[in-house]
């Protein structure tokens, strides 16, 4: 009776601790808290970057998808922001010391980031085999994280509200959802798919059906 007892026990015991185990499995997802890095924000403005950071090592200009952005260098760590609103869109992470939720660093497994942050297919983005996530609330804000070709380990992450292909410029340059205003893309849209002209007769007289000589 007692060795019934004892074996039931057990039993049970094995069960309890294998129930814990795969919820801890199962518990990886992505959280708003991993589209900011040490108190910055995507959203956030030049000045509060300033405020909490410091002056940047390096400050640049550059154009993405037509749109213009500043870009401020702190070591490691590149952020940028759009030129029109002076809003943070883009932080990129790499070189070998950052940290992220639950101690993600560079060298970090494929399956411990899945672990951390959920399942997600491998897509290849810019050159890299990466996994993309999405914001909870704001799908085209998202998490990228970029794998080693060789071992599949973290290499670089990024946390960009920035389109990632230029059909997904287009897209949102023509959309009317109000969160992309920060990007200013309408005007870099336009300015991007205006018509060069240089090559046409200037002095011609032009109708209907034709050029007048």
């Amino acid at each position: 009776m007692q060795r019934y007892f004892r074996y039931s026990t057990l039993m049970i015991l094995c069960f309890i601790f294998l129930l814990f185990a795969g919820n801890g499995e199962a518990a990886g997802k992505i959280k708003a808290e991993d589209f900011s890095y040490q108190n910055i924000a995507l959203g956030d403005s030049e000045e509060a970057l300033r405020a909490k950071w410091g002056e940047p090592d390096v400050q640049n200009e550059q154009v993405i998808w037509g749109i213009h952005l500043k870009t401020f260098t702190y070591g490691d760590v590149v952020v940028s922001s759009s030129a029109a609103t002076g809003k943070i869109v883009d932080i990129n992470l790499i070189g070998e010391k950052y940290r992220l939720r639950k101690d993600v660093h560079y060298g970090t497994t494929s399956s411990y980031l899945m672990k951390v942050y959920g399942k997600a297919p491998r897509q290849f983005l810019d050159g890299h085999t990466c996994y993309v996530y999405a914001h909870p609330e704001h799908p085209r804000t998202r998490l990228i994280l970029n794998l080693d070709a060789e071992n599949g380990a973290l290499a670089s992450a990024r946390i960009t509200m920035l389109p990632l292909t230029d059909e997904e410029a287009d897209e949102m340059a023509l959309s009317d959802d109000d969160s992309f205003v920060e990007l200013d893309l309408k005007s870099g849209f336009i300015a991007c798919k205006e018509i060069d002209v240089s090559d046409l007769p200037k002095n011609d007289t032009v109708r209907v059906g034709g050029y007048i000589k």
